[in-house]
């Protein structure tokens, strides 16, 4: 969720804009979601003097049945840190890849076969921000007075896909490691909040561990209090300064027992927390980011939602850029579900299968609220029994893997048995958008 709560918090009526997408020229789209992969990172971050120096080797196991020719990687610090690539290796071969937009694509020669194996290394320099932009996305790789932030700086297997969006969202779509080993060396009198779990230290070096996740962010800043609960045996701890560090613990509680009770268990042995500068509330696998400035009143409303994204987003991944109502929708309905704080859009009606790419301003306000009201409408028309029963079974098969929204509503059909075609979602259903006329948006 990226500046979402302060948008709604303005109630204000922003008008549609369109952006498309730019594609490097030359490159077709590469796609290696769905391989699997192993990670491991060596990084050193000077906080005073704003460098990092990141060296990932990737292992990439052949778990489709095609041949891969090119991987593609995501590599966000490559728009919003100054990446600069060094060697990058093929089995220990140096090869030149190309970088496509935030995309690295490196090539297989021989490509990788079914079954077989390739171990990829990427080596980077970058240069983390000291004054972030609360309306920008630098602040994802910041060393500021207070906080030292990595956000998406792993180059993970993705697919080629345009960083620049109209709407301020989340301009990527990952598969889930089956395990990351991350050791960072910096300042000693940091402390790290991290995807995964602290498994070692030596000196300024700590290193973490984490399963089945599909990206590693981290918040460090040595001026963090710690508070932990257990709930459900999952370690929940709050790394905070200025927020209620036991209003995040309070409803993070809840949540967890409120969605494992009606959607399936938390995956990760702990859920952490972690209080960044005013900049955005940001969700990672077994981890999310608090910014200090969310009000109060919607302090409850920011947790609920970020730990609803460890459900849809962290376990069941999705194309966070064309479909973003697969997540952001339903954790949105999630979290007001459990908090009974629906709100009215101020957006006119729209389409809810928008992408990033062409809604502009009023993303919250469609994907988010109107697809939460969506959803609600839903649930009242076939019952909260079968509604649930199908968010349960869409996370079930789609267990760290790719959903979709499609795959989000062809399960609420299944189990409501009232299979249909859903003309708030024209791009999903493939159709014809004119003959859908905006205003009251038809019945289920």
């Amino acid at each position: 969720m990226r500046r979402i709560a302060a948008a709604i918090l303005v109630l204000g009526t922003v008008a549609l804009t369109s952006v498309t997408p730019a594609r490097a020229a030359g490159n077709d789209d590469v796609n290696s979601l769905g391989l699997d992969a192993s990670y491991s990172v060596n990084a050193t971050f000077d906080w005073h003097a704003r460098t990092a120096d990141v060296r990932t080797s990737i292992t990439v196991r052949g778990s489709k049945p095609w041949t891969s020719s090119v991987l593609a990687f995501n590599l966000q610090t490559l728009r919003i840190g100054h990446a600069r690539l060094g060697t990058t290796t093929v089995n220990g071969q140096d090869v030149s890849p190309t970088i496509d937009d935030q995309t690295v694509l490196v090539p297989l020669d021989p490509p990788l076969a079914p079954g077989a194996t390739a171990t990829i290394e990427i080596d980077y320099t970058g240069q983390l921000s000291a004054n972030p932009n609360p309306n920008g996305y630098d602040w994802g790789f910041a060393a500021t007075s207070t906080y030292l932030i990595g956000y998406r700086w792993i180059p993970w297997l993705s697919r080629t896909t345009p960083f620049n969006n109209s709407a301020d969202g989340d301009p990527s779509e990952t598969s889930t490691g089956s395990h990351v080993h991350v050791a960072i060396t910096a300042d000693p009198t940091l402390i790290f909040a991290t995807t995964g779990e602290q498994s070692a230290r030596d000196g300024d070096t700590r290193v973490f561990d984490a399963d089945n996740v599909r990206d590693f962010n981290f918040a460090a800043s040595p001026s963090y209090r710690t508070a932990t609960r257990d709930v459900r045996g999952i370690a929940v701890t709050a790394y905070y300064s200025a927020l209620s560090g036991s209003t995040m613990l309070d409803v993070a509680a809840r949540a967890i027992n409120d969605y494992t009770s009606k959607v399936g268990s938390y995956p990760y042995p702990a859920m952490n927390i972690a209080e960044v500068g005013p900049w955005a509330s940001v969700e990672s696998p077994g981890l999310f980011w608090m910014a200090d400035n969310v009000p109060g009143h919607l302090l409850a409303w920011t947790t609920a939602h970020e730990v609803a994204h460890q459900w849809f987003y962290a376990t069941v991944g999705n194309d966070q850029t064309l479909e973003p109502f697969a997540d952001e929708a339903l954790a949105d309905f999630m979290a007001r579900n459990l908090l009974d704080d629906f709100v009215p859009s101020q957006c006119a009606p729209d389409y809810l299968d928008r992408t990033i790419y062409n809604i502009g301003g009023c993303y919250p306000w469609v994907v988010y609220v109107q697809g939460n009201l969506w959803l609600r409408s839903y649930r009242d028309a076939v019952g909260s029994s079968k509604f649930w029963n199908g968010v349960a079974n869409y996370y079930a098969q789609y267990k760290f893997g790719i959903g979709g929204t499609r795959q989000l509503l062809d399960a609420l059909d299944a189990a409501s048995g009232k299979t249909q075609v859903h003309t708030q979602f024209p791009r999903v259903y493939a159709l014809p958008i004119p003959d859908l006329p905006f205003g009251a948006l038809p019945p289920l």
